[in-house]
């Protein structure tokens, strides 16, 4: 089973009073997998401490995985930057480097309580006042996301070389999982890697930016959650995401694009818009391809068989908007 010994409350228990006295954990009760998340390794754990009760969030480098490279330090390190510049992430409660300590590297955060809006939630449908608030706070946090100037990650030159270090990550992530050839999906990072656009600022990209993946408490955004995927980069990226892979109420297109242009002072032009869309269609396709690649390579966990769809399904897309985009291009030149 993946996980192995860090999922065994008995032995993470002897590995917090041993190597983590200072949390003052007296027993670990349960370590419970969530549902849903098929990026990292991320458990519920239900520990009794010093203060009483409490619940944490394990957050663990997997033994397969869709978007590798995993750096669970490195991901800490910034949830707790964005954290003290403001931003409703989880708290940093301990951090394990050494994946020898129980064969993973791994770490503990605070557990953010609250609702959870699936990207086709009836909830929306059903309370149009419900949608338009949900919408409205779902732009202000992504302009607040964008706006978090102490990050600590390292920038870009131009924005031409921020969109080709995303290609040069994508083309790598194809190259590791790549079952079959895939020569639509190679010429589509040509085109990407030839046609990166430039932009006005670089700014701090969430890269997975969706309803699933905010906590909500009394109408507010109380959690942004899962980080692996943050850079730096054109913001039109994390809009296009919104608008493809995380596509739902909240897509940031048309009123909610006027509004989030409002709040940021963003230009947004529609080659950039094309350009981001396919980029991110190119990465789902290749999320999905490591999916089929984990599981004919060994892994366990059959929800990636939902992933591995998105292999194949958005590869017509990716040709259409590959045209598009190819053509906006001669129509400037």
């Amino acid at each position: 089973m993946e996980g192995g010994a860090l999922l065994d409350p008995e032995r993470l228990e002897q590995y917090l009073k041993a190597d983590a006295s200072h949390l003052g954990v007296h027993h670990v009760h349960a370590i419970e997998r969530f549902a849903n998340g098929l990026s990292s390794l991320s458990c519920r754990v239900e520990v009794e401490t010093d203060s009483g009760p409490t619940t944490w969030v394990l957050r663990a480098e997997p033994d397969h995985g869709v978007i590798p490279p995993y750096d669970i330090v490195w991901e800490s390190e910034l949830l707790a930057r964005v954290g003290e510049s403001g931003l409703p992430v989880p708290g940093i409660v301990h951090v394990e480097a050494d994946e020898h300590a129980l064969g993973h590297r791994f770490a503990l955060m605070t557990f953010v309580d609250g609702e959870v809006y699936q990207s086709l939630d009836h909830r929306l449908e059903d309370d149009p006042a419900l949608k338009k608030s949900v919408q409205t706070r779902f732009v202000e946090m992504l302009a607040r996301i964008h706006q978090t100037e102490d990050h600590g990650l390292a920038g870009f030159d131009d924005g031409p070389s921020s969109a080709r270090a995303l290609v040069a990550v994508c083309r790598q992530r194809l190259a590791d999982t790549e079952i079959m050839p895939k020569p639509l999906l190679r010429h589509a990072l040509d085109v990407l890697d030839r046609l990166a656009p430039e932009c006005e600022r670089l700014v701090l990209i969430h890269g997975d930016y969706r309803l699933p993946n905010l906590k909500w408490w009394d109408g507010e955004i109380v959690g942004v959650l899962d980080w692996e995927l943050a850079r730096v980069g054109d913001p039109v990226s994390d809009l296009a995401f919104t608008q493809t892979v995380g596509a739902g109420p909240c897509a940031v297109e048309n009123e909610l694009a006027d509004y989030y242009c409002e709040l940021t002072g963003e230009t947004i032009d529609e080659r950039r818009v094309v350009y981001y869309q396919t980029l991110e269609l190119v990465k789902g396709s290749i999320i999905g391809l490591a999916g089929a690649h984990d599981l004919a390579s060994g892994g366990t966990d059959l929800r990636l068989l939902s992933v591995a769809a998105m292999g194949a399904t958005a590869e017509p897309i990716v040709s259409m908007l590959e045209s598009q985009l190819e053509l906006a291009e001669e129509m400037d030149t």
